[in-house]
């Protein structure tokens, strides 16, 4: 019998199976007289039809009603019912499946989550806590936080892990989304096409949905590059790096307040996979681990037996058997100028005490212990600080800017070249337990 996951997050929901992602569905419906289309089908028409467009309903879960002509949109319900059964339609569910929900849905939400999911395709299994489940099975002992990205919001959870990981609180962060981000952005790439070629993408509902739609590209490469030069209806804008990162301050800086309202000293901040996505995400507390795309995932198959319910009676799992101790070994990133560690590329972390070497082949950059026929760069230890080197005609970029002279690292470094999309980050590993 197959088990899986239905992570609810309105910046997409996502179906595992097992650990593997099987499906991701933006939290998104378009409304018409005819037919609800909701989905990724539903977010690349959405800035066409703005006034046919919900992507509040996951959110504001309830039986609220809806202005609709439409018979089977009477309130957010139905719009959540059917995204579950389009979900359902587009891939092969797992026999049983684990509900992992945000922690501030209350429990009018949940219990109509509930019903919903009861009349859906989906078996489901067990219900946890999203923040819970991650950090029962890799935090060290204490409280930590847990950040995570949704469409409108963020939301913050603190765990207190002894030998269970407990959900203390959830807080929300308000006007702190996804949404808020992408609005933010597009000003940005907006003003650029407008000063720069005297083209307002904003012109016509058509171009920006364009916009829209090559937003997420634009930012990866800016983050890589550290600028991007931007293309729309024949038109190119140059946007760097910093000007997105200015942005994103704002939105930033309401979430690091949380965050240092909720963590205490020794606080780990674990940040979902999304905040990779974010320019300055993260640098948003200044010890922080960034969890793989499928913690969630991975945490519930490692404790199904834990948060499976027999009975069919489900309750809410805010408290998880914790990693013992002395297994808990996580990767932390510190924001603050400090002495990198490690040299992080891909799933791989490698320790530098001794030289580490920097090449490109076949299209992707490398670092190695052992040195290439032709290295482009060479890492070594100082004393406890990490140094890089630049080989002669080698064009490497720091933190997207051409490296020029030799520098020392700190945690939270990106080497990166022009033309790749890899890079190679310097942190700090820290050790927990015996």
């Amino acid at each position: 019998m197959s088990k899986g996951v239905l992570e609810i997050n309105d910046c997409g929901l996502r179906v595992f199976d097992g650990s593997n992602e099987v499906l991701e569905s933006p939290g998104v419906a378009i409304i018409n007289r005819q037919e609800i289309l909701t989905g990724t089908g539903a977010l690349m028409r959405a800035r066409n039809h703005p006034t046919q467009v919900n992507h509040q309903f996951w959110r504001r879960l309830s039986l609220e009603s809806v202005k609709s002509e439409n018979p089977g949109c009477r309130h957010h319900a139905d719009l959540a019912y059917c995204h579950l059964k389009h979900i359902a339609e587009l891939c092969d569910l797992p026999d049983e499946i684990a509900l992992a929900v945000p922690g501030n849905f209350t429990r009018e939400q949940l219990a109509l989550l509930l019903g919903i999911v009861k009349e859906s395709p989906f078996n489901t299994a067990s219900l946890v806590d999203s923040a819970t489940a991650c950090l029962g099975s890799c935090a060290p002992r204490g409280v930590h936080l847990h950040v995570e990205l949704h469409r409108h919001q963020t939301l913050v959870s603190r765990i207190e892990v002894n030998e269970h990981a407990v959900l203390d609180i959830a807080e929300t962060v308000n006007e702190a989304g996804l949404q808020h981000f992408q609005e933010a952005w597009a000003r940005i790439f907006t003003d650029a096409f407008i000063m720069q070629c005297r083209f307002d993408p904003l012109h016509s509902a058509e171009a920006e949905q364009q916009l829209y739609d090559m937003l997420p590209q634009w930012i990866a490469k800016a983050m890589r590059q550290g600028e991007v030069m931007a293309e729309l209806d024949d038109r190119t804008a140059k946007v760097s790096l910093r000007q997105l990162q200015d942005a994103s301050t704002p939105i930033l800086s309401r979430v690091r307040a949380m965050i240092e309202n909720l963590g205490e000293t020794s606080s780990v901040v674990f940040v979902s996979h999304r905040w990779a996505e974010i320019p300055g995400g993260a640098q948003l507390a200044e010890r922080i681990h960034l969890l793989p795309h499928n913690a969630v995932a991975q945490a519930v198959e490692q404790r199904w037996q834990e948060i499976h319910s027999d009975s069919g009676n489900l309750r809410l799992v805010t408290s998880l058997t914790a990693a013992p101790a002395g297994s808990v070994a996580i990767q932390i990133n510190i924001t603050t100028e400090s002495a990198a560690t490690h040299l992080l590329h891909g799933h791989r972390a490698l320790a530098a005490q001794q030289p580490l070497f920097v090449s490109w082949q076949e299209g992707k950059l490398r670092v190695t212990p052992t040195p290439p026929s032709h290295p482009a760069a060479t890492i070594t230890n100082h004393a406890g600080r990490l140094a890089l080197r630049v080989d002669a005609g080698a064009q490497l970029m720091l933190n997207g800017e051409e490296i020029a002279a030799p520098v020392n690292l700190n945690a939270g470094d990106r080497i990166g070249a022009a033309n790749f999309d890899d890079v190679i980050t310097a942190i700090s590993v820290e050790h927990y337990g015996a």
